[in-house]
């Protein structure tokens, strides 16, 4: 009988309606330098309705400008109609239908929203949260590191510094640097980067956990000459080096075996993965609100798995919460915390009630069903994209 339930419960989840929310950066100071955007579109709202009046929240992140218009006008007519829970099936369907624009850009963004929003609805029709859907602990806290920390938005190294401090104090344990200096300022700005990070180390102690991100601006020749210092440090991943099309360039660093190297934020699809992997990338970062949503980074931890690699979640939101907490190839997340004013796609803050805040270091689960989630009207409208 339970079990008939169950399908009964399902099979009632027939899509009725699909919405999408375009939402603005309110950044109006947005960083310049490398690896900065200015772009309007900070994230996109995508809501799944079935026919029973239930409402499944989805995200798509990393200024996905032109996804709320793939999603409406391609997508919601193969979605109006048909059984929501079978979502592998409608991830296939959406992705195959992508083949003639290309099967690796802004609609994998796009398909990304849909398949979030249909697993939060999966977990609302059950009465659960989406981690116990993949048999994670409903009482789960997940360890996070500290992002975001570099001299952009800071007046200056001490504020930086003295942020971390209080960091380190309050529980967190580990942190990420993102390089300031660029490839123009050559072994001056080499020197700068390092002798920060080595203020940064003092300030942490040992025993924490410190990360480096030089979100593909390197060259190969300059990333040579970091990794010797880095591992000096004890730096626990050097992430994005260099472009992300340098495989041969990453293959390389990796045979060094001094740093372990991290990237796969902007992938779309796993099938980049295995070719990170072959470089010898060992920290995958899928962003699921990029990579094509829930059942993608689910399919990346299953290939991680397979080939002993770790999978640290890009972006540290609701749905990255419970896959790391599902997943025991996940072992910490990346977590930003609420800045007023919100830089960026961190808008999510403002929109969608419920994202958790670290405590001691530490993410606790919502256990609220599906992901936890729910869109806040009043503040929506102030943010909507014109």
């Amino acid at each position: 009988m339970q079990a008939r339930a169950f399908h009964e419960t399902i099979n009632a989840m027939n899509i009725a309606h699909v919405r999408t929310h375009t939402l603005k950066n309110p950044d109006v100071a947005a960083p310049s330098g490398p690896g900065a955007t200015q772009e309007s579109v900070a994230l996109v709202v995508v809501e799944i309705e079935t026919t029973d009046g239930l409402i499944g929240l989805g995200t798509v992140g990393g200024f996905p400008t032109g996804a709320a218009e793939i999603i409406e006008q391609q997508f919601a007519p193969m979605l109006i109609g048909i059984e929501a829970s079978d979502i592998e099936t409608i991830w296939d369907r959406l992705y195959a239908s992508l083949d003639r624009q290309g099967q690796q850009g802004t609609g994998v963004m796009a398909l990304s929203g849909v398949d979030i929003a249909l697993w939060d609805l999966l977990g609302k029709s059950l009465g659960q949260p989406v981690v116990s859907l993949i048999g994670g602990g409903q009482t789960a806290r997940i360890p996070v590191y500290l992002s975001s920390l570099s001299l952009q938005r800071r007046p200056n190294a001490a504020a930086l510094l003295n942020e971390i401090s209080v960091a380190r104090q309050s529980g967190f344990v580990g942190f990420k640097y993102f390089f300031s200096h660029d490839l123009k300022e050559g072994s001056t700005g080499r020197r700068q980067e390092l002798d920060l990070l080595r203020e940064i180390r003092d300030v942490i102690g040992d025993d924490a956990r410190l990360m480096v991100d030089a979100h593909f601006n390197w060259d190969l020749p300059y990333a040579q000459r970091m990794l010797e210092p880095l591992a000096q440090l004890d730096v626990a991943w050097l992430e994005n080096p260099l472009p992300i099309e340098d495989l041969a360039g990453y293959e390389t660093l990796a045979r060094t075996g001094l740093v372990a190297l991290a990237a796969g934020e902007s992938e779309r699809t796993r099938f980049p993965f295995t070719r990170l992997i072959n470089a010898g990338v060992f920290y995958l970062q899928p962003d699921i609100n990029r990579v094509g949503g829930f059942t993608e980074a689910l399919r990346i931890c299953g290939l991680a798995a397979s080939h002993h690699r770790i999978v640290a979640p890009h972006q540290g939101w609701m749905h990255s919460w419970h896959l790391i907490a599902g997943r025991s190839c996940c072992k910490i997340g990346e977590y930003f915390p609420r800045r007023n004013p919100l830089p960026g796609n961190a808008v999510i803050w403002d929109v969608l009630d419920g994202e958790p805040e670290a405590d001691n270091g530490l993410i606790t689960i919502p256990q609220q069903a599906g992901f936890g989630w729910q869109l806040n009207h009043s503040r929506l409208t102030t943010r909507l994209a014109g």
